[in-house]
């Protein structure tokens, strides 16, 4: 160690304890001294020079300092992973529903989209799955949610509407239009609103704060800027049910009223009176415990044998039984207490009358139901349907309505599957045509479907023979082909079968009539070329127009006189007039 401080110099060395005095001048050989010394020395295990740390501190050092960069990458790690969760949390995979289906690599999975679309990705953050899934490390092209949000506004699907402005409102307001979100969320709010309303009219009983609710959405839907697109039956028969509701809670607080002076009268006429009006009302479960105070009020002031007479009356109110109403009634009448249980026996017969109006209802409405079923038609029975569950009875026609709904599904079925043989029979579709003929089979519709069923076998029938016909036309050779290409001057029934063949095709009538244009069509290759277009050509582009030409030019020929000119000319020729017969006959059929 040598340090400098002014003038002076001292040199030492801790190992061999050379030491120079200041006093002493410092010269060459005196330094040349010191670092021989010092060359010789051996230090020993853990020596430092003045102010240095030990290697088993610079070990711990360099530990403490590799654990504090650990600590550090998982920090790092945990906020990126906070991060992507916080983007990804509220709509799964970016904004996606996937439903994925693994057919022979994970990297064949299918991603369908079913509402929201992608949220924004993350940057710098990448999401590992399959093939479909990218890094989403750039912004994506966002999906047409314009016309998405169209089809669903027509579609009137709410859960998925709703899905799709939450996501719109986050990510994409400024690409679908503040105009367009602002009028769907008004439209979906319109729906919600009448979705409240339904269920308020739905309710059998009404509390106070369901009355306030209900009127808080009947004012709503006034000041709704999509107001209209409430149903306006939904709208009358909520008001109508505030404007009851209101006019009952009315009723209601007058006769607690009159009951609470009546019981604290002890006045037998004054109660005897407002417990008879609350029973005419029905509003027996509302004052249930007044009823009850009343009911021993009556015990101290009723004169003997009232109490069984009106007991017996209140007994077949209450459980609205027509022939015990009947006999409560009429013993009633015959007893002494007549004129003072005029009231009870009102609402008794009241009671019967309403037992008769719904007994005549239920019964109007058995008939509608097994009229609507033995029609067959789906109108009449979807009116019967909702009419019957609109007049509440639902319960008391649960055997009949079961019995419309089980006729109804099978007309729904019967519907699809006639309108699956049509769309089979319309587009030529032979495994199309196979498949509606088997599920009509399955199902048992083959009276109902008879019609229907026997063309789509007949034509079934003859697009298999067309098939057949199709497989002859690619098991050709070139060498069967090249020898119709050879002729110079083709026979007359080669030219007539060519000219047929190309007009079904969709060649011009007009070109085909001359053979060299023939010969270049028939040099064609790959897409273009013949046996290609027989394998690929659909049988409902041909049009009637070109049919009867083709027709018309092949009528004169046969299978037979063909055989002997050209193998390749006949099989071309039952292709042709396979195809032309069953546009014609599908013609007929329409």
């Amino acid at each position: 160690v040598v340090s400098t401080q002014s003038t002076e110099a001292v040199v030492s060395t801790q190992s061999t304890g050379f030491t120079h005095s200041p006093d002493t001048p410092l010269n060459t050989t005196t330094l040349r001294g010191c670092v021989d010394s010092w060359d010789n020395c051996t230090p020993s295990k853990g020596a430092v020079s003045s102010g240095g740390l030990t290697d088993l501190e610079k070990i711990w050092l360099l530990v403490i300092c590799i654990l504090l960069a650990i600590v550090l990458l998982i920090i790092i790690f945990f906020i990126v992973r906070l991060r992507r969760e916080k983007q990804t949390g509220k709509h799964g995979l970016g904004g996606y529903e996937t439903k994925g289906t693994a057919t022979d690599s994970p990297a064949s999975m299918v991603i369908k989209v079913e509402s929201a679309p992608p949220a924004k990705p993350v940057e710098g953050i990448m999401i590992v799955s399959n093939a479909a899934l990218r890094p989403t490390t750039r912004e994506r092209t966002p999906p047409d949610l314009a016309a998405k949000l169209d089809q669903l506004l027509k579609g009137r699907d709410e859960k998925k509407l709703s899905a799709l402005l939450e996501t719109i409102n986050e990510y994409y307001k400024d690409q679908v239009g503040l105009d367009k979100v602002a009028h769907a969320q008004d439209v979906l709010e319109a729906w919600r609103l009448e979705a409240e309303l339904q269920g308020f009219c739905n309710r059998s009983e009404m509390t106070p704060e369901d009355i306030g609710a209900l009127k808080s959405a009947v004012q709503r839907v006034d000041t709704a800027r999509e107001g209209d697109k409430v149903h306006p039956m939904v709208v009358k028969h909520a008001r109508q049910r505030l404007k009851s509701e209101l006019a009952k809670q009315a009723v209601i607080a007058e006769l607690r009223e009159r009951l609470t002076h009546a019981l604290q009268s002890d006045s037998y006429e004054d109660l005897e009176t407002v417990v008879e009006t609350i029973r005419a009302k029905q509003f027996d479960s509302v004052f249930e415990k007044e009823l009850e105070y009343a009911r021993v009020q009556f015990a101290k002031l009723t004169p003997p044998g009232r109490s069984a007479v009106e007991g017996e009356l209140t007994s077949a109110i209450t459980s609205r039984n027509s022939a015990a109403l009947q006999r409560a009634i009429q013993k009633a009448e015959g007893s002494a207490f007549r004129d003072a249980l005029v009231g009870q026996i009102a609402v008794a017969k009241r009671t019967v009358t309403e037992l008769e109006e719904i007994k005549q209802l239920q019964n109007l409405h058995r008939l509608k139901i097994a009229t609507a079923i033995k029609s067959g038609e789906i109108k009449k029975m979807e009116t019967a349907l909702s009419n019957a569950k609109m007049d509440g009875c639902g319960e008391d026609l649960k055997i009949e309505i079961g019995d419309l709904e089980t006729a109804l599904k099978r007309r729904y079925l019967q519907k699809r599957l006639k309108g699956n043989l049509n769309v089979a029979i319309q587009n030529l579709d032979l495994v199309k045509l196979r498949r509606a003929i088997n599920e009509v089979t399955a199902s048992g519709f083959l009276k109902e479907l008879g019609i229907e069923l026997d063309q789509a076998q007949g034509l079934l029938s003859k697009l298999e023979r067309l098939d057949l016909i199709k497989k002859a036309v690619l098991e050709l050779t070139n060498n069967n082909i090249a020898e119709i290409k050879s002729y110079t001057a083709p026979p007359v029934q080669v030219h007539k079968v060519l000219m047929a063949l190309l007009i079904v095709l969709g060649e011009e009538p007009d070109v085909v009539r001359d053979w060299f244009e023939i010969q270049v069509i028939l040099v064609r290759t790959g897409r273009h070329s013949l046996k290609r277009r027989v394998q690929e050509y659909n049988h409902a582009n041909l049009s009637i127009g070109n049919a009867r030409r083709a027709a018309n030019i092949i009528n004169d020929l046969s299978p037979e006189e063909l055989s002997s000119i050209s193998k390749a000319a006949k099989v071309f020729y039952l292709w042709t007039s396979a195809v032309v017969e069953d546009r014609l006959s599908l013609d007929i059929i329409k």
